[in-house]
């Protein structure tokens, strides 16, 4: 098993192997996270592959191979070593991509062709697409005000909230929120809506979250806003909306449909 003591060098092999490789920071916090930690194995020089379980789901969560060690058999031996783990761990199937609260992409990345046919000729069956929407900050419409950043002192009431209303992005909401990146906007002492960036991935936004009988009256808009203009101010140019919902909030602030990512299973039992 590959140690924490390999972040750096496989933050390398990612720079090397991967259209748009996570940062050392970001692998470290989304391969040693303590609530879901992954298993590693491999090569950190050569590549190696991380999963990890939630209940009775497993996912590949990275996976990485040198491009001058392809061909080889790598790739197929890592997956392996990969369903072995998790197979061990009680997971019935194995999923590739859709990997929350830790996720760093939403699928595999449609130009990651070499890592879609590994996948395909490995037996793995693409079950869903999701994608990005890209964000021009130049391009912004005005601040609407109305939305702060949470902080420390927010934290029981933003962890109340997303139980209550979104628990399926709970762990998210609440890390963003300790890294300073949680936007909210309130209303008679209540949260009504909430916007993370910067969460998982340097540019990404999301979750963005209304509370639901709140839904469809343009209330997140303000906290999205406030999201994207904090990341301007940081002297960001460009961001990504993360595996996206609806369409319709992030056209209206001018956002356009960007990458587009591929989701894929194999059953395991």
């Amino acid at each position: 098993m590959v140690g924490p003591d390999s972040i750096g060098t496989i933050a390398a092999l990612a720079a090397r192997s991967l259209l748009d490789p996570p940062t050392e920071g970001e692998l470290r916090a989304g391969l040693l996270a303590p609530d879901q930690p992954a298993t590693v194995r491999g090569d950190p020089e050569r590549g190696v592959v991380a999963s990890v379980v939630r209940g009775d789901e497993g996912f590949v969560r990275f996976l990485a191979v040198d491009p001058s060690c392809r061909n080889q058999g790598r790739g197929r031996a890592l997956l392996a070593a990969a369903e072995a783990d998790l197979r061990a761990a009680g997971a019935r199937s194995v999923t590739v991509g859709a990997d929350a609260p830790h996720y760093l992409w939403p699928g595999v990345d449609t130009r990651e062709l070499a890592a879609i046919c590994l996948l395909e000729r490995a037996r793995y069956h693409r079950v869903e697409a999701n994608f990005n929407m890209d964000v021009d900050l130049a391009a912004l419409p005005p601040d609407p005000g109305g939305w702060r950043v949470a902080t420390a002192a927010d934290r029981a009431a933003v962890d109340a909230w997303a139980a209550r209303h979104w628990d399926f992005w709970r762990a998210e909401l609440t890390r963003a929120l300790g890294q300073g990146g949680l936007v909210v906007t309130e209303h008679a002492g209540d949260i009504t809506a909430v916007c993370a960036y910067d969460v998982t991935r340097a540019g990404f936004v999301g979750p963005v979250a209304v509370r639901p009988d709140l839904m469809g009256r343009g209330v997140g808009v303000a906290p999205l806003l406030g999201a994207l203009h904090e990341m301007r101010r940081a002297g960001r140019t460009h961001a990504e909306v993360s595996w996206v919902g609806p369409v319709v909030p992030y056209a209206r602030v001018g956002a356009t449909i960007g990458r587009v990512f591929l989701v894929y299973r194999k059953d395991l039992t």
